[in-house]
């Protein structure tokens, strides 16, 4: 919100940046081709005061230039502009590192939940991607009420799909040709309803999305008889800015893609079962119990090996398999075993991108390796939440190196990364629902001195 007393004509220029150079100006390479800048003509009426009514920037700085010499004669405020979903959750850690990037995944929230879920708030792009969705929900529910909020997006997700039950991967479809149905992006139809449902306890959603998340499970099996999700993958992302990626190709991780869809698949009909209990539609439950156990078999006769390998042996191979309960228990230790040797070997690092991320610190839980989880909770060094915070990030980077990466992918303000918060809630702070709407409580902290304590209400 500008305000100034100024002469007629007066041109006060705003340009808007996450980032600065080393001499101190403003930095907009990261933005592309957004121009990302204010100007106002002074009407030279007295005291004037004016804000944008027609768009919004993300930012961190503002270049102005214009404004008269006279310090008194202007004022430049920030205004926080962000959808009206009530907070419901507050996180307390004992580690100051863990307590900021927490604080910068709200922040992240509240920057991309602006009329729809968005990527980032700053460059030409602020779409509603939904594997950014997808993979946050969790987290975004204990931090905010999202319940009315998913109902909306789930409008249009049901009218971004196509007429055979393709869910889309960004919500409008942007471009037609971009009316996909990608693996990770595109189950957003089932998690948000399924999150939403765990969370409230309401069975709501599911019977406004039922018949649109089984037309998609349809769309899917219809391709894939096989009970592996080999074809029709749309743009097929994969572990998206994994650390091992391509950084010319972004999309190029080092997990087998057919691996992470059919992992996807699996969780899928193991929500679409739950969810089919929950509203007593028993023939469905029993028959995406059955799908989910075909999908299993299929998954281990594909992508586990005798001696307890599990795809390329990616973290992210192991992470999928552990935490979607593709595993036998043997095989869960075994499998958890190769995941936290292979984060040893890195020096505690993670490799992970966009999809495997979310569940590393819970795979890491289930297979008995929670030092490890809290290990890399507690990593400063690249990559790791705590390196964004040890840069000096306010809000989460849509990369671990977007202090360093590509000018054209490093958006310091993606939620992604941030999707650990539902991991905090629940295995830090120890508040996780036994039942959906929380009528029971789970309380089971991982008990660890390095964190020193941990709490949370909500």
């Amino acid at each position: 919100r500008l305000s100034l007393t100024a002469p007629a004509g007066t041109r006060v220029s705003m340009r808007f940046a996450e980032i600065l150079k080393a001499d101190g100006t403003i930095d907009q390479a990261n933005l592309r081709t957004a121009w990302a800048r204010d100007v106002y003509v002074a009407a030279g009426t007295g005291h004037e005061t004016w804000e944008p009514r027609f768009t919004y920037h993300g930012f961190r700085y503002v270049e102005l230039s214009g404004v008269p010499d006279s310090r008194s004669a202007w004022h430049l405020e920030g205004r926080v502009g962000h959808q009206d979903l009530a907070l419901t959750g507050d996180l307390r850690v004992g580690d100051p590192v863990v307590q900021k990037f927490w604080h910068n995944a709200v922040w992240s929230q509240k920057a991309n939940f602006f009329g729809l879920p968005t990527d980032c708030p700053q460059r030409d792009e602020r779409l509603g991607w939904m594997g950014d969705a997808e993979v946050f929900w969790p987290a975004a529910a204990y931090a905010m009420d999202v319940q009315a909020f998913t109902a909306r997006i789930m409008e249009d997700m049901r009218h971004g799909q196509s007429a055979k039950g393709a869910f889309p991967d960004c919500i409008p479809p942007f471009v037609p040709t971009m009316n996909l149905s990608s693996p990770g992006w595109a189950d957003a139809g089932i998690v948000l309803p399924f999150t939403v449902w765990r969370q409230s306890g309401s069975t709501g959603i599911i019977a406004a999305n039922w018949s649109a998340m089984e037309s998609y499970m349809d769309w899917i099996a219809a391709a894939n008889p096989a009970m592996l999700w080999q074809n029709g993958r749309g743009a097929d992302y994969g572990d998206w800015l994994s650390v091992d990626a391509n950084p010319a190709n972004p999309g190029d991780a080092t997990t087998p893609k057919d691996l992470i869809g059919t992992a996807f698949w699996a969780a899928n009909a193991d929500m679409m079962a739950r969810m089919a209990a929950a509203t007593g539609n028993d023939v469905a439950a029993d028959r995406y119990r059955t799908l989910f156990k075909d999908i299993r078999t299929a998954f281990n006769a594909a992508f586990v090996k005798a001696d307890g390998s599990v795809g390329n042996n990616s973290q992210t191979s192991h992470v999928l398999a552990i935490r979607f309960g593709l595993l036998t228990p043997p095989a869960v230790a075994e499998s958890g075993r190769r995941l936290a040797a292979d984060i040893a070997r890195r020096g505690n690092h993670l490799s992970t991108g966009f999809l495997g991320t979310p569940h590393i610190l819970d795979a890491l839980a289930i297979a008995g390796q929670e030092g490890t989880a809290i290990g890399l909770l507690l990593q400063r060094s690249y990559p790791s939440w705590g390196y964004m915070v040890e840069k000096g990030a306010t809000s989460m980077w849509e990369r671990w190196n977007s202090d360093a990466g590509d000018a054209g992918m490093n958006s310091r303000n993606h939620y992604a990364f941030g999707a650990i918060g539902s991991f905090l809630f629940r295995r830090v702070a120890g508040i996780d629902a036994a039942e959906p709407g929380f009528a029971h409580l789970s309380i089971a902290p991982i008990m660890d001195p390095r964190l020193k304590s941990g709490g949370a209400t909500y």
